[in-house]
C-alpha cells in the first residue's frame, strides 16, 4: 500500500515501494490527488504495466539538447546551421520543462507564436524537426523510458510556396559583369553553379583530381553518397580557364563567401528576387530541357527521391510550347 501525508507547507507527498519496483514519491495539492496517483502506479504494477518515467521528468529540454548535440549533430554534415537552431530553443522558455512534461500543445503555441513573428514555414518546420528528432534519439538510443513524442499528433504548418523563380540569359549576364567588380572567380562560380547543378560547398571546394576527362567526381555531398557529374564543354572551358592553385582547388572562395556575395552582385546589377539556389534550380530546368531522364538528371543532380527532384524543376513555358508545334 502507499503511504499518504501531509507536509507541513500543506501540500501531500504519496510514496509507494513494492518488491521490484524503484520506490516512487510525488507531491500533490490535495490528499485526493495523491490518493489516485498511488491507485494508478500500484495499478500498473500490479498488471506488469508500470513503467519507470522518473529520467523524463528528471530530464530537462535544455540537458536533452545539450546532450543531443554533442552526440547527433557535432557528427551531422548540418552541424553549425543545427547549432544555431539549438541555441534558439536553449533561450527559449519550453527549454526548462522536463522531456516528460512538454506536450504537443506547448508546441502548437510556439509553432503560432514564430509564424506570427514572421519566420518562414520552412524555418519553423526545421525548428520542430529538431525536437522531433531528439526525442527519438531519447527513447530509442538513450534510453530513457515514458516518452511519448510531442510532435508526433502536431499539425506541420505548410510548406511555403515552391520556387519558380529562372533567371534569364540577360539578368545571368548583368549579374556576372557585376560579380567580376566584386570577386574575379564570382562569375565563373555563378555560370558554373547555372550549368553543373552542383551545390555551393560542392562546386568551391572541386578539386582538380576530382575532374577526369569530362566528368567530375564528387565524393563528399550533402547526401554523404559519391557522385559523378558530366561536365558540359562550357564548364570544361570555364574550369581549364582558371589558374593553377598549390592547393589543388579551383577556387579559393569559401561557401560563405559566395552566399555573401552572391546578393551584392544581384543588387548591383538590378536583378531582383534571385537567390544562389536558384541557379540549381536552373541547371536542374536546363537539363530537363535537354531531353534527359528523370533518373539521368537525379544521377546528374543527386536529388535522393523523384518527388525532391520535381520541387527542383521548372521547364521553359517557352520551351514547351515551341515542342507543341
Amino acid at each position: 500500500m502507499a503511504t499518504i501525508e501531509q507536509r507541513p507547507n500543506g501540500t501531500w507527498r504519496a510514496k509507494i515501494r513494492k518488491k521490484g519496483y524503484p520506490a516512487l514519491s510525488a507531491s500533490f495539492d490535495t490528499k485526493a490527488e495523491a490518493q489516485r496517483w498511488s491507485a494508478e502506479i500500484e495499478g500498473d504494477m500490479s498488471r506488469a504495466r508500470f513503467v519507470d518515467i522518473r529520467e523524463a521528468e528528471q530530464t530537462t529540454l535544455a540537458e536533452a539538447l545539450r546532450r543531443y548535440r554533442r552526440e547527433v549533430s557535432d557528427h551531422k554534415k548540418g552541424a553549425r546551421q543545427e547549432g544555431v537552431r539549438i541555441e534558439q530553443w536553449l533561450a527559449h522558455p519550453l527549454a526548462s520543462k522536463s522531456l516528460a512534461a512538454l506536450k504537443s500543445s506547448d508546441l502548437a503555441e510556439y509553432r503560432d507564436a514564430r509564424i506570427k513573428a514572421g519566420a518562414s514555414t520552412a524555418t519553423v518546420r526545421l525548428d520542430l524537426a529538431v525536437i522531433s528528432h531528439l526525442y527519438t534519439i531519447a527513447s530509442k538510443e538513450w534510453g530513457i523510458e515514458g516518452l511519448a513524442n510531442p510532435c508526433k499528433n502536431l499539425r506541420m504548418p505548410k510548406g511555403s510556396k515552391e520556387r519558380d523563380r529562372r533567371p534569364t540569359a540577360d539578368e545571368l549576364s548583368k549579374v556576372y559583369a557585376e560579380a567580376a567588380h566584386i570577386h574575379a572567380e564570382l562569375p565563373t562560380i555563378i555560370e558554373l553553379a547555372a550549368d553543373t547543378a552542383m551545390r555551393r560547398t560542392e562546386l568551391v571546394t572541386l578539386r582538380r583530381a576530382q575532374v577526369r576527362g569530362k566528368v567530375a567526381y564528387l565524393e563528399d555531398t550533402k547526401n554523404g553518397e559519391r557522385r559523378a557529374v558530366p561536365l558540359s564543354s562550357r564548364a570544361l572551358e570555364l574550369l581549364k580557364g582558371l589558374p593553377t592553385r598549390l592547393d589543388g582547388r579551383y577556387f579559393s572562395l569559401s561557401p560563405q563567401s559566395v552566399s555573401n556575395y552572391f546578393p551584392r552582385a544581384c543588387a548591383a546589377a538590378g536583378v531582383k528576387d534571385l537567390r544562389y539556389h536558384d541557379l540549381r534550380h536552373e541547371a536542374t530546368s536546363r537539363l530537363f530541357e535537354r531531353g534527359f531522364s528523370m533518373m539521368e538528371v537525379a544521377s546528374i543532380t543527386g536529388h535522393k527521391t523523384l518527388s525532391m527532384l520535381k520541387r527542383y524543376t521548372h521547364l521553359s513555358p517557352d520551351d514547351l510550347a515551341e515542342k507543341l508545334g
